[in-house]
């Protein structure tokens, strides 16, 4: 059997580039590591990336296991999430449109901001945090909520 230059997923990917819809796993941008700093149960995090409602950023620190979306999906409401699905540990990505989050497996798992599944299979609900706005910066508590 010969090998393919591409897996399923990249194939899907490219599929979907060429008929000019961008995939859901490019929507969320990860944060420069100068946007934010971690300190031992807080995240600070430039208010500037996230300025506009329906934005949202991935911070994703490998030492600390952090890998988190944080949401402005209403003027001045936040929402901080785990990424990585209950299911198969996929990374989500925030659906503006539907202001949910969604897995970009082909399982299609979604979350309310609250991350409780609305549907899809999976695990489980994802951890959620507590976001305050604090100036020029978010403050994001790392003692999950649920």
């Amino acid at each position: 059997m010969m090998s393919s230059p591409f897996d399923r997923r990249e194939l899907l990917k490219r599929s979907l580039l060429a008929t000019g819809f961008a995939p859901l796993c490019c929507i969320t941008p990860e944060a420069p590591s100068h946007s934010f700093a971690c300190e031992e149960n807080r995240i600070f995090l430039d208010r500037g990336l996230l300025s506009q409602p329906g934005s949202a950023v991935a911070i994703v620190v490998a030492s600390r296991n952090l890998n988190l979306i944080v949401i402005h999906w209403k003027r001045g409401r936040f929402a901080a999430l785990d990424r990585s699905c209950t299911h198969g540990g996929a990374q989500c990505a925030y659906n503006n449109r539907r202001m949910t989050v969604q897995c970009t497996s082909l399982n299609h798992a979604e979350f309310g901001l609250d991350g409780a599944l609305l549907h899809g299979r999976t695990h489980g609900n994802l951890k959620t945090y507590a976001v305050q706005a604090l100036g020029r910066q978010l403050v994001v508590s790392l003692e999950a909520r649920t």
